[in-house]
């Protein structure tokens, strides 16, 4: 992840810690003061937390003339986000074992909520499609924003803004990285028995802990056979 967009999050926290702190709403001004930043700043990273439903907005009464002030407020998390993570948890007592049932969990909402839906899928007519194509598809369907695609020597990486997964893969990343290895790898196989014995999938985490991460789609060599799920892990 860019040195900035680390900056940025790193700011943004800042803001939030503030809407938590003042209890009553607050208005940018008020923000940029307190951080001493510029004032755009300060709306900037509060129209980003009010985009993430970790902040609302409240008109204020104005003093002068003009435009009404607008004025921000933490949106606190639900309980039922902790009932969520200790779920998750029960999934195994291992990182490892977590992952592989989550795996398993990311197929059958492949199936059920995009491949299912994509009738025809666009490569149905094609004997070996593009596993890029089958991919950008499905996690277009699921909610995914693919930001970045790069391929080289047999192997595709896909950047993805974990969008639907993001509040899980904060506590639980192993989570999110199952899931979504198993979408592709279920997409995959949907698309051709051929292709899914070609490819290998690994999900690389975004060191800086955003929502950010990488699906990884290596050739498999012909010396070596593909590696079932159990053997990856």
């Amino acid at each position: 992840m860019p040195a900035s967009r680390s900056r940025d999050n790193a700011q943004r926290d800042k803001v939030l810690a503030i809407l938590a702190d003042r209890g009553a709403p607050v208005d940018a001004r008020e923000v940029a003061d307190a951080l001493d930043i510029h004032v755009t700043t300060a709306r900037f990273h509060l129209n980003k937390l009010v985009s993430d439903d970790a902040a609302s907005t409240v008109e204020l009464r104005s003093t002068t003339a003009g435009r009404p002030r607008i004025g921000y407020r933490a949106v606190s998390a639900p309980p039922v986000d902790d009932l969520i993570g200790h779920l998750l948890a029960q999934l195994g007592s291992t990182s490892a074992a977590r992952e592989h049932a989550a795996a398993d969990a990311g197929r059958v909402w492949a199936d059920v909520n995009a491949l299912s839906r994509l009738n025809p899928p666009s490569h149905a007519d094609v004997a070996l499609p593009d596993p890029i194509t089958v991919a950008v598809e499905t996690l277009t369907a699921l909610g995914f924003r693919v930001s970045i695609v790069m391929s080289a020597f047999g192997t595709h990486e896909l950047r993805i803004c974990s969008c639907p997964l993001k509040d899980i893969g904060r506590h639980h990343p192993e989570v999110a990285r199952g899931v979504a290895r198993g979408v592709i790898e279920q997409t995959l196989a949907s698309s051709s028995a051929a292709l899914a014995s070609q490819y290998l999938v690994d999900v690389v985490p975004d060191p800086a802990g955003d929502c950010e991460i990488t699906l990884r789609l290596s050739r498999v060599r012909a010396t070596e056979p593909a590696a079932t799920d159990a053997t990856q892990r």
